[in-house]
């Protein structure tokens, strides 16, 4: 049985840029959600700093995080999201029983 992938994005706006950014993060979510290999794909906002966003993904696989990085919808949000992007910093790990 494969143990499935856990991925952080730690992601911070350009300054004043977590709006814009979050809204392109959240039309990401449903599609990506539809996936086969997703078993998790949630947005988090920090409560103090609205330019800086955590995504919390969980994938059947690293098959299955390869075919969402590969995704129509998730190269559109690459280009996209570019003018709003300051640091992406990912974070991939299994969880240990």
């Amino acid at each position: 049985m494969t143990t499935p992938l856990t991925l952080i994005a730690i992601i911070r706006a350009k300054n004043g840029q977590g709006p814009a950014l979050q809204a392109l993060l959240q039309g990401l979510q449903a599609p990506s959600r539809a996936e086969a290999g997703c078993i998790q794909y949630d947005l988090h906002g920090d409560g103090s700093d609205t330019d800086l966003l955590y995504m919390i993904e969980q994938w059947r696989d690293e098959a299955a995080l390869a075919e969402h990085e590969a995704s129509e919808h998730f190269q559109a949000f690459v280009k996209a999201s570019a003018p709003y992007l300051a640091e992406l910093d990912i974070r991939l790990m299994n969880r240990i029983d």
